[in-house]
């Protein structure tokens, strides 16, 4: 009860002050590369907690993805905030975010011009699941500049799921059943897909699955260096499938290729 009713006073100081983000509602916490804002004086320990597992994160997703030359470049005034609202209702009537939403990341929204991740306190998942991939969203974004503007939804949501804490195995036996049975998404529409285009939770479940599996998959079977060289492909402007046909050009010369051979490779998955 004590956490709903914050909600509510929280969300209401933010919706008579126009919506505006109020620097007063919130306490500051310092680190390196974050900034954890928390608004209940008893979380502290919590933020402190979170801080300090943001900076592993940071260090691990930014070598994983290829960004260590960029290690500074999250300091000072550039440091990403992490807002910390007290529960999911505050979250999600302030911020507007459907209701299976746990986190998201933002570079220069409406609500937070600035680097944030935006969350709520109290999930199990904060450490090993939500910071890591909404780090590896910003990383990423980074990473690719302005100029990726073709860069499909499931690539990012994919890389951004290879740093959560045991992910990885766990998609890749969910995945083969729906794989032999022909119930994947297809790839024509799976590249273009967004998850606001997706309603229920068992499509969702379905493109995240894929999306971590196909990024699994490239990097698996073709290796790190060529999945650094096709994200910097993308950087550089190209759409997924020239940048697919330049990176792997003796493996794939369509994006129908990569579906198959991701279905073969899926499929000879020991079940």
């Amino acid at each position: 009860m004590r956490y709903y009713l914050t909600g509510i006073v929280v969300f209401m100081a933010f919706f008579l002050a126009g919506n505006a983000f109020s620097q007063d509602a919130f306490i500051d916490l310092q680190g390196t590369h974050f900034v954890v804002r928390y608004t209940m004086p008893d979380e502290k320990a919590a933020a402190n907690d979170i801080l300090r597992r943001a900076e592993q994160c940071y260090a691990r997703v930014s070598g994983n993805i290829g960004f260590t030359r960029y290690t500074d470049f999250w300091t000072w005034e550039k440091r990403v905030k992490i807002i910390l609202f007290p529960d999911q209702i505050a979250y999600t009537r302030f911020t507007g975010q459907s209701q299976w939403s746990r986190a998201y990341a933002s570079r220069n929204s409406m609500l937070f011009r600035d680097r944030v991740i935006v969350t709520y306190a109290g999930q199990p998942e904060m450490s090993g699941s939500i910071l890591p991939h909404e780090i590896a969203h910003l990383v990423l974004w980074d990473l690719l500049s302005d100029k990726a503007l073709n860069i499909p939804v499931w690539f990012e949501e994919g890389v951004a799921q290879l740093e959560e804490e045991g992910k990885r195995q766990l998609v890749q036996e969910a995945i083969r059943p729906v794989v032999v049975t022909g119930k994947y998404i297809h790839f024509k529409v799976f590249n273009d897909l967004k998850t606001s285009e997706l309603s229920e939770d068992s499509q969702l479940a379905l493109f995240y699955a894929q999306s971590l599996s196909v990024v699994v998959f490239l990097i698996e079977k073709y290796g790190q260096d060529a999945f650094y060289r096709l994200s910097k492909e993308l950087r550089n402007g190209l759409s997924f499938e020239r940048a697919l046909v330049k990176i792997y050009g003796g493996v794939f010369s369509s994006l129908s290729d990569l579906e198959s051979r991701w279905v073969k490779y899926v499929t000879a998955l020991s079940g």
